[in-house]
């Protein structure tokens, strides 16, 4: 193997491959090697990343500690069409209200056991987009308080009946000033 080291050029040798790479530490399958245009990271003999004059392509689990930003199109298990194309399931964890306060920070989808007279408060909203909430209240007693910003169909709260559950779903547009509210109540529970 030759390898050329130029002031001007770099450092240029073998382009290698994914089981044999060009650069390696102390594993000889992990490293990187290099084709026409691209330059791939390999792992276990395996190539995990690509780069190449149309982009990033990676093979196998994308583990985000910090913010997952994408500029363009955000594609999951499909070609994107739109800003988010999703072909396949999205879960959320069903997050349990502590108090009465929804924080939106924590999730879309609340549930709360309301067990006598209980005021909601909505916060961490986010600003310059739109957001939509689930919340699943149990309700033993008591009357519910919505926050002002709630505006319900012919402006009017639902009529809930006790030791039923309840759907509620919210909707702004403008950073929580206005949410435009819906229920689907009496569940059995």
């Amino acid at each position: 193997m030759s390898l050329s080291l130029d002031g001007a050029a770099g450092i240029s040798g073998v382009n290698g491959t994914a089981s044999a790479p060009a650069i390696k530490g102390t594993t000889a399958d992990t490293g990187l090697f290099f084709g026409t245009s691209t330059a791939s990271v390999t792992a276990g003999g395996s190539e995990r990343l690509k780069v190449d004059s149309s982009g990033l392509d990676i093979t196998g689990n994308v583990v985000a500690s910090g913010n997952l930003l994408a500029s363009g199109k955000l594609g999951i298990g499909s070609t994107p069409t739109t800003d988010l194309d999703v072909n396949g399931n999205v879960a959320s964890n069903a997050v349990a209200v502590s108090g009465y306060d929804i924080d939106c920070s924590l999730g879309n989808y609340f549930t709360k056991t309301c067990n006598g007279n209980s005021t909601f408060t909505i916060s961490n909203v986010p600003t310059s987009r739109a957001f939509t909430i689930a919340l699943e209240v149990t309700h033993t007693s008591g009357t519910l308080t919505w926050p002002g910003a709630i505006k319900w169909p012919a402006d009017t709260p639902p009529t809930l009946t006790t030791g039923k559950t309840h759907l509620f779903v919210f909707v702004t547009d403008d950073g929580g000033t206005r949410w435009r509210g819906a229920a689907i109540v009496d569940y059995v529970n």
